[in-house]
């Protein structure tokens, strides 16, 4: 063997992964792409669903509990199709189809993220406010919601489960092969806010989507981030339950117990960082 053959066999080896690098799924372009293809499937599947609502709604006289159920399904029928396009993207890019994640998380992890989150929701609960929201769009939302089992399966365990498999466990999974963390878990964010349509949603959910993101790219694993995703839904589901007046924090306590709550939440949120940052260790950055 001469002197040169190693060399070059170690530069054939940095361009095989510089190559793997560049075709991993997905980029900046396959994101914008893939948030059109999102609204191309909302569409598709809500027209079938708005026809059999229609049909419905003369066969049982409105039934709310029925409409809530079909927007169960769509909500689902959406997700699915739109997390099995992106599988099948991942084969044409990368050559083998994209896995997501569901590895173990250490045990003293779970209450530290529950209360970081639940410190987080108070942070962000007023978030929404920065734009102001039109009468008619605040009907809109308050007639979106029922309070029924499917509507709260719907927010509770669905959307958490889906979109973290979709925006942690596929989109971000892929953004870090291309990216440097900070990157790809600010593209995530920005697609997993863009995907709730509304910025009066869009807003806490691009925040909430960086600390998602960067605890995925701690763990590694979807599971985090769907208890993340979980608390924030269910204590969300929780106000629209009260009156009104009263669903939110800044009118239930008042302006100054809400913002000693707020420097409160501060500290516990950055404490929890901290110590998350401190003892969980990124074995694989690549999340391979």
């Amino acid at each position: 063997m001469t002197e040169t053959e190693p060399q070059n066999s170690l530069a054939i080896t940095a361009i095989t992964i510089e190559n793997v690098k560049e075709i991993s799924y997905p980029d900046v372009k396959s994101i914008v792409i893939l948030f059109f293809v999102f609204i191309l499937y909302s569409v598709i599947v809500a027209i079938p669903g708005v026809i059999l609502m229609m049909s419905f709604d003369v066969i049982i006289h409105n039934s709310l509990l029925l409409k809530s159920l079909f927007n169960l399904l769509v909500y689902l029928a959406t997700l699915l199709i739109t997390i099995k396009y992106t599988i099948k993207k991942s084969k044409e890019k990368q050559g083998y189809y994209q896995t997501v994640s569901f590895r173990k998380i250490q045990l003293w992890l779970i209450p530290t993220i529950i209360v970081s989150t639940l410190a987080l929701f108070v942070l962000l609960e007023q978030s929404a406010s920065w734009i102001p929201m039109p009468d008619s769009i605040k009907k809109f939302f308050e007639g979106a919601f029922r309070k029924d089992i499917f509507s709260i399966i719907t927010i509770v365990i669905a959307a958490p489960i889906l979109e973290e498999i979709l925006c942690r466990g596929i989109i971000l999974r892929g953004l870090l092969k291309n990216y440097p963390p900070y990157k790809a878990i600010l593209i995530s964010a920005l697609f997993f806010g863009l995907i709730h349509l509304d910025p009066w949603q869009a807003i806490p959910a691009f925040f909430g989507g960086l600390f998602l993101g960067w605890i995925y790219y701690k763990t590694q694993s979807v599971i985090p981030g769907m208890i993340i995703h979980a608390t924030i839904n269910s204590t969300a589901t929780v106000f629209l339950f009260l009156p009104g007046s009263r669903q939110d924090l800044l009118s239930l306590w008042g302006l100054h117990y809400y913002l000693a709550a707020c420097f409160i939440c501060v500290v516990i949120f950055t404490g929890a960082c901290i110590i998350i940052h401190k003892k969980v260790v990124v074995v694989q950055k690549t999340g391979d």
